[in-house]
């Protein structure tokens, strides 16, 4: 390679982006439409269609978006761009208070991502791979591949997105079944959906209302069991009126404290003709500060006591997906039950769940023809199987947050190693930040997230440029003075 060359590859800043869903592809879009240098991109993401990700990968329209269309623009800075787009590619009749389908916001998010791609030829490349680790080399890092094959990169950025649910615990003693499907994403869920008369999903949040909806459009016509701890399924979107900012720095810092003002402005919501959603809605500005602000013991104390309470509420679904669900709850379609499992066995006629139900005490069981895990996704990276968190974490280049809810980052997302040094290459983004946002795997938020980090990215490419290109000028001016 002569010296000119070497020159030019020095020059060229290279992010490489672990992950392809809504953050890792949008995090491409936004570094292709800042850039100015020569900044190269690679996107590992086995699935050959970024941008959609486990939500909106889904094939079935009957899945629905859980936040209204002029809420879901993948820019901060353009808040109807996806409500344009969906009046162009779907249907001119769509309005802002729509909740569309799923699979339409996925085909968004490629969308864009390809007119990104076409409008900057050469500069990102998408490689069907898994990364399995890394290793610095002085300025750079080395990315290895599940295929054997190397990567090189000046900044790296974890976008991975939800890992699937963590085990079961009364699983351990029990061998593996057919009749378990332990990632609900996958697809066993459609393998024996015509010939089960009954199913039970552990879990009653969002990933069940999706597994629900899915089995249906499935042609599923038998009984849907629902089990959690507290029997509580998500609500769902309803017009209100504005509720006005409440919280503020003066606020309390405990989770009795904080409980006890908002049961306060409910009530002044609901004197009002509004009700407890405009309230909720109201705090989605300040959420993540609310997070920051509580001491770590009081985190703790939320996650324990409150967490399925607040979730149900905050992360609500359509009201078309709300009315399904009352309709089918009503008609016993879809029967609840609160309590914790306390017996799990297999036999020929089926699989034999007993419950210790929460409000009698009495133990009851159900006798099903399988079970799905729908206990959401797994948060806690010391056990998830990615090859590649286990070599971070055992080199000592990450760690778990104190919550074991992402990885520890500061506030512009780098990773924290084992000393708590934040890194100078290594970036993560969305759920991975649970810890210490909380508010992190919504489009509201994760798009300023993503912009924040792609300026944060093209800020330091751009100082690369400069750096490289005056120690090419130091060197020129060095060989004219020995010629």
């Amino acid at each position: 390679m002569n010296h000119r060359n070497q020159q030019e590859d020095a020059c060229h800043s290279t992010v490489a982006i672990i992950g392809g869903g809504f953050s890792g592809a949008m995090l491409a879009v936004q570094l292709l439409r800042g850039a100015e240098g020569n900044i190269h991109i690679v996107l590992i993401e086995p699935d050959p269609l970024p941008g959609r990700g486990v939500a909106y990968r889904t094939q079935f329209h009957s899945h629905l978006l859980n936040v209204r269309a002029k809420n879901m623009s993948a820019y901060p800075d353009a808040p109807d761009h996806f409500v344009k787009w969906a009046q162009q590619n779907y249907s001119m009749f769509v309005t802002p208070n729509d909740f569309l389908p799923r699979p339409l916001y996925g085909q968004y998010i490629h969308s864009e991502f390809q007119t990104a791609r076409r409008s900057h030829p050469g500069r990102l490349r998408c490689i069907p791979d898994e990364a399995v680790c890394l290793a610095r080399l002085g300025d750079v890092t080395e990315i290895g591949l599940a295929s054997g094959h190397v990567l090189v990169a000046d900044k790296l950025v974890l976008a991975f997105g939800h890992f699937p649910p963590g085990d079961l615990p009364f699983l351990n003693q029990t061998p593996s079944s057919p009749r378990y499907v332990a990632n609900p994403w996958s697809a066993n869920i459609a393998l024996h959906a015509n010939r089960d008369k009954s199913v039970l999903l552990i879990g009653s949040g969002l990933t069940s209302v999706d597994v629900a909806i899915e089995l249906r459009a499935r042609g599923f016509e038998g009984t849907i069991h629902m089990l959690s701890r507290r029997g509580l399924l998500p609500q769902s979107h309803q017009a209100t009126a504005p509720f006005p900012p409440f919280w503020s720095d003066n606020s309390p810092r405990t989770v009795r404290g904080l409980l006890r003002l908002i049961r306060l402005q409910v009530k002044s919501a609901e004197a009002h003709g509004s009700d407890w959603r405009a309230v909720i809605d109201s705090l989605r500005p300040v959420t993540q500060k609310i997070w920051q602000t509580l001491p770590t013991v009081e985190q703790r104390r939320f996650l324990r006591h409150l967490r399925s309470y607040w979730d149900v509420h905050r992360h609500r679904v359509a009201e078309q997906i709300g009315d399904e669900l009352s309709r089918q709850l009503q008609s016993g379609e879809i029967q609840m039950h609160a309590g914790r499992i306390t017996e799990y066995k297999e036999d020929d006629a089926g699989l034999e769940v007993a419950y210790r139900d929460r409000n009698s005490g009495q133990v009851t069981k159900l006798l099903v023809d399988r079970v799905i895990n729908c206990t959401g996704p797994d948060s806690d990276y010391r056990r998830v199987a990615s090859p590649l968190l286990k070599d971070l974490m055992n080199k000592g280049l990450a760690r778990p947050d104190e919550l074991s809810l992402g990885l520890a980052v500061s506030d512009d997302g780098a990773v924290l190693d084992e000393q708590d040094t934040p890194s100078e290459f290594l970036y993560a983004l969305g759920p991975l930040r649970k810890g210490r946002l909380w508010e992190t795997i919504a489009v509201p938020e994760l798009r300023v997230q993503v912009a924040e980090l792609a300026k944060l990215l093209l800020a330091a490419c751009q100082s690369k440029d400069v750096e490289v290109a005056a120690r090419a000028v130091g060197t020129e001016r060095s060989n004219r003075q020995y010629q």
